[in-house]
Formats: structure tokens, C-alpha cells, sequence
């Protein structure tokens, strides 16, 4: 048979008192760190912690909530009928447009314009759309020409 002790008297392989407190270490450190991972925040079930923050329904999908500070030409009023009416008043600035519609999809403002005849349709389109996104920079601005 193998001789199982080292020159000390001492058996190899077995589990010694070092071995055993090592081993009693590592539990006690992974039953504090399941214990700590346990006290974790609120999921919405009535536990204390923090809470997930959304939104509010503002009709532009959070971008007044999320950029409060980010004000229209006119002042602070944050509705699709008064933006309308802004980008229909700055288009008429523009000489060359015989008929406009505009129509917003969230935060996209889409302008078609039917330019006057004799009018360079791109020339006309580039102005209207560096116009809108000067004045109403909370939009993605697409603009369209007809004929």
C-alpha cells in the first residue's frame, strides 16, 4: 500500500483543518452575497426601492417631458394645432408656394408643397426645410414637392 503521510506525520490529500476553514469561508461569502442580492429594489409588488419612470402622455410621444426647456418660436405652447399654425405661418415667408399641407406623426413634421409655376422645385424645398427645422427644432422635418 501507498504510504499516505508526508514527512511531518501529516496525511496527504485529506481534509485538513486548513482545507475545511477555506471551504467554510467560501459559504459564508456566498450566503452573504445571496442574502445582500435578496434586498433588492422595487419590482411593483409592493416592496420598497426605486420605481421605473415613464413618461407622461403629452401627445408628443415624452419629447416635451424629456426636453422641457426646449421651447417653441412663439412661447410654450405644446400642441399639434399651434405648431401647425407656426409652420404655416414661416412658410408663407417663402415666395414661390401656390399650395402647402402639412400633417405631424409623433416627432415628424411632413410638409408637401405644390411651388408657382416657373419656380425651381429643389431650390424651394431646401429653403422650407432649413425654415422648419430652424424654427421648430423638436421635428424631424420631411419635406415634398408636387407638381
Amino acid at each position: 500500500m501507498a504510504n499516505l503521510y508526508n514527512k511531518r506525520g501529516r496525511r496527504f490529500g485529506g481534509t485538513g483543518r486548513k482545507f475545511r476553514s477555506l471551504v467554510l469561508l467560501a459559504v459564508m461569502m456566498l450566503a452573504a452575497a445571496l442574502l445582500a442580492s435578496g434586498c433588492a429594489g422595487d419590482n411593483d409588488n409592493g416592496n420598497r426601492g426605486t420605481k421605473a419612470k415613464s413618461y407622461g402622455n403629452d401627445g408628443y410621444l415624452g419629447l416635451s417631458n424629456s426636453n422641457p426647456h426646449l421651447l417653441t418660436r412663439n412661447g410654450t405652447q405644446l400642441n399639434y394645432r399651434s405648431d401647425a399654425g407656426l409652420a404655416t405661418q414661416q412658410l408663407k415667408t417663402l415666395k414661390g408656394i401656390q399650395q402647402m399641407s402639412i400633417s405631424f406623426q409623433g416627432p415628424n413634421l411632413y410638409v408637401t408643397i405644390r411651388p408657382k409655376p416657373g419656380v425651381d422645385e429643389m431650390q424651394l424645398r431646401h429653403r422650407a426645410i432649413g425654415l422648419l427645422r430652424y424654427n421648430m427644432p423638436r421635428y424631424t422635418i420631411h419635406v415634398n414637392t408636387v407638381k
